[in-house]
């Protein structure tokens, strides 16, 4: 059984310094769950301590059916994938994948099977014989995979095993781990600081910030419906729009702009401030898609990008910024540099149909759909709850 589960588990490093901070955690038998936040969350350092590379300062590991709090990493029936692929470059890839199998004396027949499925799962039938300097990145990851999947592991831990390739093999290496998943069913605890990873890959998602589990959910739940301001800013690409509103009657007003508010969404907050929260996808080209039952902003387009398959319109709104402490300035999320504004004025992205005229520097009418706001208390920055989790079907 590879279910793991950790129990209030704390790693505090010397000098006082609490990395993890008191995590629990049920990853299911055969579940592929990613561990996703910034640079410094303490992602690694959980990967590290169900491994057993580093000690628990408090709290238990359990995997299977056995507490492994204390226990040598050799003893605990997993297998690691890390960043950097660490093959030994004078053996073929075919001596790389059996090494461990080889060190723990398995007999040679059942060496050259394990070692042939591994190679066939992984279309490396045709490389046996080649040395890592003849292979791509995206071959040498495989390698490095096939190397722990030869030991037929409980679980597999996998530490950003694809930061180094470039983007396009990146894609291409994310769908063939979905597949390797899907064939072998084994568990896979996944770290990344790269938010499309995680939600391309991940049945659940673990969301955490300076050692704190955030939220833990699917995909589009964590999408949909974020329990708090850092994981609305740090969850979907291009990033949530937030700013801050005052909710007026039935009307929310914020830079210059009215929209009108669902019925009882915010009684308890009339006349209050309240953050607003509106995910690019949520707004279409009012003159592609026009539904009369939807509010319409006139804006001025900043800029355009065109994407081929939608377009994206920045556009300036007459109000602060709401910055998301933790989101914005993580070196590593690899998030495109955001426009600089006036200061005193947020930029919005609308992520809309790929036949909207919206040229840079002229006006655009952008609907958008009330039902799907969301709000968080300014104070807290919990999520205001003011109704059901809704799940939209796909444009």
């Amino acid at each position: 059984m590879g279910r793991i589960v950790l129990e209030q588990v704390t790693k505090e490093f010397p000098g006082g310094v609490q990395a993890v901070r008191e995590v629990s955690l049920e990853i299911e038998n055969g579940e592929f769950m990613v561990l996703v936040g910034p640079s410094g969350c303490g992602k690694t350092t959980i990967l590290r301590m169900i491994a057993g590379l580093e000690e628990v300062t408090g709290g238990e590991v359990v995997i299977g059916d056995r507490v492994v709090t204390d226990e040598k990493p050799k003893d605990r029936d997993i297998a690691m994938v890390f960043q950097n692929y660490a093959l030994y470059p004078h053996m073929s890839v075919e001596q790389n994948i059996g090494f461990g199998m080889r060190l723990r004396r398995t007999p040679k027949p059942e060496l050259r099977r394990r070692v042939g499925e591994a190679a066939g799962v992984l279309a490396l039938r045709d490389y046996l014989e080649r040395k890592p300097a003849d292979l791509s990145g995206g071959q040498r990851q495989r390698v490095a995979i096939g190397r722990a999947m030869v030991r037929e592991p409980q679980a597999f831990l996998m530490d950003e095993p694809l930061s180094n390739l470039d983007a396009k093999l990146r894609v291409q290496m994310r769908a063939e781990l979905a597949r390797l998943h899907e064939q072998l069913g084994t568990t896979i605890v996944y770290v990344t600081h790269d938010q499309v990873e995680a939600m391309t890959l991940g049945d659940r998602v673990a969301v955490l910030r300076d050692g704190v589990l955030q939220q833990v959910d699917t995909p589009q739940v964590l999408f949909h419906d974020p329990v708090n301001l850092f994981v609305a800013g740090f969850i979907g690409s291009p990033a949530m729009n937030l700013v801050e509103a005052t909710v007026a009657g039935d009307t929310l007003e914020f830079g210059g702009h009215r929209l009108p508010l669902p019925e009882g969404r915010l009684d308890d907050y009339q006349g209050q401030s309240v953050i607003l929260g509106i995910r690019p996808s949520d707004f279409e080209d009012a003159d592609v898609w026009h539904d009369e039952r939807r509010p319409v902003l006139e804006v001025t387009a900043e800029v355009v990008e065109d994407l081929g398959a939608e377009a994206h319109v920045l556009f300036p709104v007459e109000a602060p910024p709401v910055e998301v402490e933790g989101v914005a300035e993580d070196p590593e999320a690899g998030a495109p540099i955001p426009l600089v504004a006036a200061e005193g004025t947020s930029v919005f992205t609308a992520a809309v149909d790929a036949r909207t005229a919206a040229r840079t520097g002229g006006r655009v009418r952008l609907s958008v759909n009330p039902a799907r706001f969301h709000f968080f208390d300014r104070e807290t920055g919990r999520v205001i709850r003011t109704r059901p989790l809704e799940v939209p079907a796909p444009r």
